[in-house]
């Protein structure tokens, strides 16, 4: 997922191009990352070291690890390490950027730290980020006030990447009092706590979730392609309501529906910016406070 969030901010900022993007993501399909990038990336070797190492592979019948030790630039221990960074996503797309001159290494550094101050990530925000892990990527996205609206929202974004599409980045959630929409697929929850989660979206942005959902090609946000958003939000909310039974919580989901041109108006709306398969969508929800849908 690292790919998905470095490369757009690259895209966003000019550096990349979306044709750029979507090559880079092609090849890095069948790429494997070198050892001697994954050490300088892991600040176990200098470049001028890693080059070294490269050029004795011309004239030596060994590995790049079995060199680094006989040089004593690296351990055993480390050797393991970075082999098992071999099928890192961070890597792999640093490794097609600066191979194929998209960037160099210097570029990317200096990018990756643009990016960091952009979205006010933190050191430990950027390691979540490289590790290609689902839940740490969203707890750094998804931190709210509110339980129900972290774990809902959570579960919304881990069934996007199950179920829709893994080209999918995030901003940080924000709260706001409206939301304007062009498109709107929601479903509201009663009972216990009441909930409205949706997902809106300009133009055609929400063809991303519905096309790959009814595995079908909508060509227009239409009555059967709004049918696919809200069945997708009634699988998630199904899923909620689950985890919630098991906590004693007792919810009904209501007919999922949907709206056009109008703004959601509450004391506090929860949004998370998402792309989706280059598409902006939003994720909405709502928790325990009257709304207005107009």
């Amino acid at each position: 997922m690292f790919e998905e969030f470095f490369g757009n901010y690259l895209v966003e900022t000019g550096k990349l191009s979306n044709e750029q993007f979507s090559a880079i993501k092609e090849i890095m399909k069948s790429t494997r990352v070198k050892l001697g990038l994954i050490a300088v990336s892991e600040k176990l070797l200098t470049p001028k070291q890693s080059d070294e190492i490269n050029r004795l592979q011309a004239v030596m019948d060994k590995r790049f690890g079995d060199i680094a030790i006989e040089k004593n630039y690296l351990t055993d221990e480390q050797v393991a390490h970075l082999l098992s960074l071999q099928g890192n996503a961070y890597l792999q797309f640093i490794q097609v950027l600066t191979e194929n001159d998209y960037m160099t290494m210097e570029d990317v550094e200096a990018a990756l730290k643009q990016y960091q101050a952009s979205k006010n990530l933190s050191d430990e925000d950027i390691v979540a980020l490289k590790s290609n892990d689902v839940d740490n990527i969203t707890s750094v996205f998804l931190k709210s006030d509110n339980t129900f609206a972290t774990d809902l929202m959570s579960l919304a974004v881990r069934n996007v990447i199950r179920f829709i599409s893994t080209s999918v980045s995030f901003d940080k959630l924000k709260t706001v009092d409206s939301l304007p929409y062009e498109h709107l697929a929601t479903q509201a929850v009663k009972g216990d706590h009441s909930i409205l989660l949706a997902f809106s979206g300009d133009d055609t942005s929400l063809l991303s979730i519905a096309n790959p959902f009814a595995k079908e090609e909508f060509d227009a946000v239409d009555a059967d392609s709004f049918d696919s958003v809200c069945e997708f939000i009634n699988c998630i909310n199904g899923l909620y309501a689950s985890a919630l039974n098991k906590q004693n919580i007792d919810i009904d989901m209501e007919p999922p529906l949907f709206f056009d041109n109008g703004t959601v108006a509450s004391s506090k709306i929860y949004i998370l910016p998402m792309k989706i398969s280059g598409k902006n969508v939003n994720l909405v929800s709502i928790i325990d406070t009257d709304y207005k849908l107009d």
